[in-house]
């Protein structure tokens, strides 16, 4: 079960001190897996979005509510994992639970903060026919650290440096990674940036802030992000 996997993924972002109060997001697209009829949504309102998300109509994501806690999500609260919907329209959304019986109920709280970056990208990857399902943002303190050291803003040397420090990085992610510089996050403008790394990158460092991948599992999203911070870490040990 994806609510199984989350809970897995977010313990280890916790246990790496990768999620710290309620930072850290999480989205997957389970269209495929939710047995639910379509009508059975119609009693939840309509949310309207800022913008169309043509390639994501009909399409059900799972999603962190704004606010949780890794930690407490790793011990099972599924309350802070919400459906989301989007309508046959694009530009709108119903929101809702799921009960530990299977029955929709309605949510306690809000998706996250940065549902503009998730929406945008999960389109993205329907727009491309791409196999990749998951997205996981997260706070990687290496690499939180990395982009902190003034050559690290240059995305080419940013990249050398991955590669060179780890065989496995060239491995996992011959394309490298992405790089977006510090802006404010939650808004249309990191997500757009963000979205423009995303057409030649699985993952995408958004300097001094965090980390977020692409997978076709969420676990392979982690372990994409696990390789690129350990490469990350080589380089503050050599150098220390």
């Amino acid at each position: 079960m994806i609510s199984n996997e989350i809970s897995d993924i977010a313990y280890c972002l916790w246990q790496k001190g990768w999620a710290e109060a309620s930072a850290g997001n999480i989205s997957v697209n389970i269209t495929e897996d939710l047995k639910i009829n379509l009508k059975d949504f119609e009693k939840f309102p309509v949310i309207k979005l800022s913008k169309s998300y043509t390639f994501l109509k009909n399409n059900c994501l799972v999603i962190t509510a704004s606010g949780s806690r890794m930690i407490d999500i790793a011990y099972g609260s599924d309350k802070y994992l919400l459906i989301l919907y989007i309508t046959e329209k694009a530009n709108e959304y119903r929101l809702f639970g799921i009960s530990p019986s299977g029955k929709l109920i309605k949510p306690e709280f809000k998706p996250t903060t940065e549902l503009a970056t998730h929406l945008s990208i999960h389109n993205l990857i329907k727009k491309k026919g791409l196999q990749e399902k998951a997205l996981l943002h997260t706070h990687c303190t290496e690499l939180i650290s990395l982009t902190h050291l003034k050559n690290f803003s240059n995305k080419k040397f940013l990249n050398k440096t991955l590669f060179n420090m780890h065989p496995e990085v060239r491995l996992f992610i011959p394309d490298g990674v992405g790089l977006v510089p510090y802006m404010d996050s939650g808004t249309e403008k990191i997500a757009s940036q963000t979205l423009k790394e995303f057409e030649k990158h699985k993952i995408v460092i958004w300097e001094k802030h965090g980390c977020l991948a692409i997978g076709k599992t969420l676990t392979e999203a982690f372990d994409y992000m696990d390789i690129i911070s350990k490469a990350a870490k080589i380089y503050f040990t050599i150098n220390n």
